[in-house]
């Protein structure tokens, strides 16, 4: 069964307490929260849409969008994983982080946001704060590249 949207942001507000709904419309929200993987706190902002039925099939379309509000993520020039590892660059001039596998059934529109979308996000940012320290990512998965090389 797929949770309604009223059933994500109640989700969020109980695992999620210090995290704020920023914006809300009839099939989408937008959350904005800290998060503090390792040494850095983050603000990170998460955008849900509830899918269309024709949707639920493509968890690429589904999954919901998380991007760094501040600070900036940071890239290290030269480095073999890239300038920065793991992200979509949206046609904005923002990334979104890669947080998952698509294709690897990671995602599902049934998922709750506070339980699956948020831990990977404090997974991602772990791997971040070591890869500007040491050059290694280390989180589980795989990026998938985008048509642009994202």
């Amino acid at each position: 069964m797929i949770p309604t949207l009223d059933q994500q942001i109640a989700a969020m507000a109980r695992v999620w307490p210090d995290w704020r709904l920023s914006a809300r419309g009839e099939r989408h929200a937008r959350w904005e929260g800290p998060l503090r993987p390792l040494l850095q706190t983050y603000t990170v902002a998460i955008y849900y849409r509830v899918p269309l039925l024709v949707e639920r099939l493509d968890p690429a379309r589904t999954q919901p969008l998380v991007s760094v509000v501040s600070p900036a993520l940071r890239p290290r020039p030269g480095d073999a994983e890239g300038r920065l590892p793991h992200v979509y660059h949206l046609d904005d001039g923002k990334v979104a982080l890669c947080l998952l596998d698509p294709d690897a059934g990671d995602w599902s529109p049934a998922d709750l946001v506070a339980e699956t979308t948020v831990p990977w996000t404090i997974e991602w940012l772990a791997a971040y704060e070591g890869w500007r320290a040491t050059g290694e990512w280390t989180a589980s998965g795989r990026h998938v590249e985008s048509a642009d090389g994202g």
